[in-house]
């Protein structure tokens, strides 16, 4: 008679199972962290994104309104020419013949229309630490193309967490008038 042998399956000790646990747990923190970094850089990118969408908008908008504008005078209304030191303050008249002035004042760059109460055009979490306007052509008998050259330099912090990021913009406008 012929003895079968039936050999016994063995299975997972105890040992090896909380090895195997503790090293999934383990891989687990490690993806879940570098997803949640990978979250957290995307919120910045998107925030960083929209704020430097605004600065282009408000540049564009500037230039756009200026080209079309007449009797460019720096620092107010009945300001002198600024062709070598530039002003922070910037007014003509649009091409409604309303009064129009830009100015620095909070940190903020501010419009105001017909002498109305100005409004503020760049968003809250950016900071302008200097804009200056510099005109060129107006009142000097040259014939030369009136021409408005702006710059502006400050600080985005696209949120709470992040530190602040530094920019430069330069930008000209020169008047183009419609002639019939």
């Amino acid at each position: 008679m012929s003895t079968l042998r039936i050999q016994g399956k063995r299975g997972f000790t105890l040992v090896e199972l909380i090895v195997s646990i503790g090293l999934f747990i383990i891989v687990l923190t490690i993806v879940a962290s570098a997803y949640l970094s990978l979250i957290s850089l995307n919120r910045k990118a998107r925030a960083t994104n929209d704020l430097v969408s605004n600065l282009s908008y408000v540049v564009e908008a500037m230039s756009r309104t200026i080209r079309t504008g007449t009797n460019y005078q720096c620092g107010g209304l009945g300001g002198t020419n600024c062709a070598t030191f530039g002003n922070s303050t910037f007014s003509f008249t649009d091409d409604q013949t309303r009064p129009v002035t830009f100015s620095l004042a909070g940190g903020a760059i501010n419009q105001s229309i017909a002498f109305g109460t100005p409004d503020i055009l760049t968003d809250p979490r950016i900071t302008i630490t200097n804009l200056k306007f510099y005109v060129q052509g107006v009142g000097s008998g040259d014939q030369m193309q009136p021409r408005v050259l702006f710059t502006m330099s400050g600080t985005i912090t696209p949120d709470a967490n992040s530190a602040a990021i530094s920019f430069t913009i330069e930008s000209s406008a020169t008047q183009r008038l419609i002639e019939l």
